[in-house]
């Protein structure tokens, strides 16, 4: 079997470069919360309260939140860094309300969305985090094709402007032998 293309924004790549981000971003993360003592909190999801725990259990949560980024939100921020900033920010707030606000104080057994003296010292932590993961997702990850535009029957008059969307490709009509 010959090698078949794969596009350079299968969600594969997408995920993949997430969880490289995720982690990259899990490490600044912890961190931050272990400055402001919260990384026991995530030892006890998985039932531990070492330190070691914590800092496990928030690099794999990292590294699934970063997959979920490079498959849902992946296309909107190839190779751009603005983009990945922007959308960082607001991804590191979903999570910080996700995980910080829902899911730790379910595992610890104390209220959801219970704001703590550092709650916004946490968000920073995690707005960083989104960021962190926006940017590595963005050098690391896959790139869009960029194709000149036609250079006859429209387009930008030949100029040098790109487009990042695909063509779409026709096939090729087949003349008639004249007999």
């Amino acid at each position: 079997m010959s090698d078949s293309y794969i596009a350079p924004s299968n969600p594969v790549s997408r995920a993949g470069a997430g969880v490289v981000g995720g982690i990259a971003g899990g490490v600044i993360l912890g961190i931050g919360l272990q400055v402001f003592g919260h990384i026991r909190e995530f030892a006890h999801i998985a039932g531990g309260s070492s330190i070691a725990v914590g800092w496990t259990v928030l690099l794999i949560v990292s590294a699934v939140a970063g997959c979920l980024y490079g498959f849902l939100v992946g296309r909107a921020v190839s190779a751009q860094i603005v983009p990945a900033i922007g959308i960082g920010i607001a991804y590191g707030g979903l999570c910080w309300i996700v995980v910080q606000m829902i899911a730790v104080p379910i595992a610890n057994d104390t209220g959801v969305f219970h704001f703590a003296n550092d709650a916004i010292q946490v968000l920073g932590a995690y707005v960083v985090f989104g960021i962190v993961l926006g940017l590595v997702y963005a050098m690391a990850g896959p790139r869009r094709r960029l194709y000149a535009p036609r250079r006859w029957g429209g387009g930008y008059g030949g100029g040098p402007w790109y487009s990042a969307i695909p063509r779409p490709r026709r096939p090729r009509r087949r003349r008639r032998a004249s007999s």
